[in-house]
């Protein structure tokens, strides 16, 4: 099967996790959405998986739009985070991912659950394990803003964690 990813997602960013990267991640369509996706024969994510997993990485795949068992864990984390002012509105500082694309993430689970351990404060009893973290990373959006957010981005940026 072709899947279609697109063109800024290159798949050498995911090849880094474990090498230069904690976390890394690959959006894609099963079916062509729009004109400029880049069509990716799904055996060669695989090779990457398989390669990956080789090196010790965990590699999830959204095969499916049903969640990983963290959504209650995750509502009561979002209900804790600061709200953030939206059109002359009070909003919660997360909003929900589309679930029409999929997603392909590789995690270094020893760099990521040493790296929630020590920054347990901005979890807010938020389970530090690297399953929990994916799940949360693939069903909300965390603003940037605020310590949670800026501990995301820094676990998937290249000069974070390694």
């Amino acid at each position: 099967m072709t899947v279609h990813i697109l063109p800024f997602n290159v798949l050498g960013d995911v090849q880094l996790v474990g090498k230069r990267k904690a976390i890394g991640y690959l959006s894609y369509f099963v079916r062509r959405t729009a004109f400029f996706m880049v069509p990716v024969q799904e055996q060669e994510l695989e090779a990457i998986a398989d390669e990956l997993t080789a090196r010790g990485m965990d590699v999830y795949w959204d095969h499916s739009k049903e969640d990983r068992g963290h959504q209650a864990e995750i509502a009561a984390l979002c209900k804790q985070l600061p709200p953030r002012l939206y059109c002359r509105k009070l909003c919660p500082s997360y909003h929900r991912i589309s679930w029409n694309m999929r997603q392909f993430f590789a995690v270094d689970p020893l760099v990521i659950e040493s790296f929630l351990l020590s920054n347990l404060e901005c979890l807010h009893g938020y389970p530090p394990t690297a399953e929990a973290f994916v799940d949360l990373v693939r069903s909300v959006w965390v603003e940037e803003t605020n310590p949670l957010g800026k501990m995301i981005r820094m676990a998937f940026s290249h000069r974070g964690l390694y």
